[in-house]
């Protein structure tokens, strides 16, 4: 519980920290998108994530490059820095099924020219797996089932990932993401878990 509580304080030291440029609240909740992405656990437990996406603060660089023979290359960008909620399950055959929420902190950066995107996050999440069967035995040496048993772990998460921003009717962007968390606590030791997923961000107010 330390840990849980020290992350998300550290966490929202620098939300407030990034947001203290943003001073029109209205402007920043009308920032907000939304990510559906399927959630692929260690390659083959298959699963589903939705996000939601706030931006704290934008920048665009203008920069650009002179070649040898004179062509200038537009090389400007644009840093975006994002506060997402994220909430998922993936399901692992024979095994359980596995519940986790988590918040992020992400600086994007967006190449103008070609709408290539690269990302990296950081956050606190929890982690909830549910086993379909799990026992224990009481004092008086009987067996008896429990209903949704299973553990909670405390559940850090690191991303990084690249895309392309599309800015049709129908998504706004389209990333692929490689997703590292971390289980603390698990058998007394700390658990990495590899989740690559395929996102699809959709701006509804469109």
């Amino acid at each position: 519980m330390k840990k849980i509580l020290f992350t998300t304080v550290v966490i929202l030291f620098f939300v407030k920290l990034v947001y203290s440029q943003q001073t029109d609240t209205l402007s920043f909740l009308q920032t907000r998108t939304f990510t559906f992405s399927y959630f692929g656990n260690n390659l083959l437990n298959p699963g589903l994530k939705s996000s939601i996406n706030f931006t704290l603060s934008e920048e665009t660089i203008k920069k650009t490059k002179t070649r040898k023979n004179n062509k200038i290359i537009d090389k400007s960008y644009n840093n975006k820095w994002i506060l997402s909620g994220n909430i998922g399950f993936f399901w692992h055959p024979q095994s359980h099924v596995a519940v986790f929420n988590y918040y992020l902190i992400s600086m994007q950066k967006l190449k103008l020219k070609s709408n290539r995107i690269t990302l990296f996050g950081i956050g606190p999440g929890i982690y909830r797996s549910f086993y379909p069967e799990t026992y224990t035995v009481n004092k008086a040496g009987t067996v008896d089932k429990i209903i949704l048993g299973g553990r909670m772990y405390f559940a850090p998460v690191f991303s990084f990932g690249s895309g392309k921003e599309i800015n049709n009717y129908f998504f706004t962007e389209r990333i692929f993401t490689t997703n590292l968390m971390f289980l603390f606590d698990y058998n007394t030791g700390i658990v990495p878990l590899l989740n690559l997923e395929l996102a699809f961000t959709f701006d509804f107010k469109r």
